[in-house]
């Protein structure tokens, strides 16, 4: 039976008639709410507040923004690295995981060069495919295998940057935190933190500056914030408790003090809102994370964010705190995705080709799929199938 879009449409319609009334309903208090903003008050919610949310908690003033460096330099290098994952087939005969690491080494300068390539990975060892822990194993899947390759784009991103002139930054398509082990059990975490702090340790060691570069983010920190400072709790000698308040509205006791604050993302707030809109080139503040999972690091390799506008969006860039307490290291970054984003179309340059260098098309999977039932017919071993693999490669009526 086909899709009803008459029915789907109608729907739509009324909800993004709602979504627009509800914005337009509290805009001049949300103005009015950015014009008062108090550092110091809001810094102090911030630090007490019991909510549900992330919350930015600003290095500096939450507002501040600046522009490019005019000491930024003109012959840099750039490190870029991409991953792409191929994994095997669980109805087929043979567990493994290919890591295929693209990299983009561009240096600006006198002589000018670029390096392009992919460095292909197997994991098929049981050492790679499971964490033991005594007679304890767990398989190397989803948020585990995606910090395996997390880390192997760090590590031949920091390789690559010993060859290079200074200075150097390194670029990295994505998130630095691992979001993806929140949740896992311990020993996952811990297995996958290990490795991953070691590398940013070592980043730090050489003072290589490294960032993630998030294209279109959904992160709602600093807005959260937002949240905090409309909250009327401290007026009535309270802290911030978003589940109090909750619990209060929807017994009919109270109505919200921070509805005035739009459900917009962070990427809204500095690119649509007068008031703290950034201007291409500029970058908001560095905000600390609250996410749990970084409290399991050494503090100054914590992750730590900005927001950039790159000329086309506004993009989040994530960089250890050791970066952003080091001004000039700082600038170096800041200056250097800039350009780069300038010679892009607003993305890194540098990120863009080692994506392309990274991606494993469809083909090349079936092709791998392919060549492994060659060399399991070549040893005289017939690969079986379960019935339900049979079922998707032949279709009854």
């Amino acid at each position: 039976m086909a899709l009803d879009l008459t029915k789907v449409i109608s729907e739509l319609r009324r909800a993004v008639a709602v979504a627009v009334a509800r914005a337009q309903s509290g805009a001049d208090e949300f103005v009015e709410l950015l014009r008062r903003f108090d550092d110091t008050e809001v810094r102090k919610r911030v630090e007490e507040a019991r909510t549900s949310w992330l919350l930015a908690v600003a290095l500096e003033r939450y507002f501040a923004r600046y522009g490019v460096s005019d000491l930024c330099p003109v012959y840099y290098s750039c490190v870029a690295t991409d991953g792409s994952l191929v994994t095997s087939d669980r109805h087929g005969p043979l567990h493994y995981a290919i890591v295929n690491i693209g990299f983009c080494v561009l240096e600006y300068g006198p002589s000018p060069q670029a390096r392009l390539g992919a460095q292909p990975t197997v994991l098929w060892r049981d050492e790679d495919l499971w964490i033991t822990d005594g007679s304890r194993r767990i398989p190397v899947t989803g948020a585990a295998l995606a910090a395996r390759r997390a880390v192997m784009e760090l590590e031949t991103g920091l390789r690559l940057s010993d060859r290079t002139q200074s200075p150097v930054a390194v670029l990295q398509d994505g998130t630095l935190i691992p979001w993806g082990l929140e949740g896992q059990t311990g020993l996952v975490v811990t297995w996958a933190l290990d490795n991953f702090a070691t590398v940013l340790q070592e980043y730090r060691r050489r003072k290589v500056p490294v960032a993630g570069v998030i294209s279109y983010p959904g992160s709602r920190d600093v807005v959260n914030v937002l949240r905090v400072a409309a909250c009327d709790y401290p007026l009535l000698g309270h802290v911030v408790d978003c589940d109090d308040c909750l619990a209060r509205v929807q017994r009919g006791e109270r109505q919200q003090a921070c509805r005035i604050v739009p459900d917009v993302t962070d990427r809204w707030l500095f690119g649509r809102c007068e008031d703290v809109q950034l201007r291409p080139g500029e970058r908001t503040a560095c905000y600390r994370s609250r996410s749990t999972i970084l409290r399991q690091l050494p503090e100054e390799d914590q992750i730590v964010f900005f927001y950039l506008h790159t000329g086309s969006e506004i993009a989040r860039v994530e960089i250890p705190l050791w970066v952003a307490l080091d001004p000039q290291l700082l600038e170096v970054v800041h200056g250097i995705i800039w350009d780069q984003c300038r010679r892009a179309r607003g993305y890194p340059l540098a990120l863009q080709e080692a994506h392309e260098q990274a991606v494993v098309h469809r083909e090349e999977r079936l092709q791998i799929e392919a060549i492994v039932e060659q060399l399991f017919a070549d040893a005289g071993l017939i690969q079986e199938r379960s019935a339900k693999e049979r079922s998707k490669r032949v279709r009854f009526a």
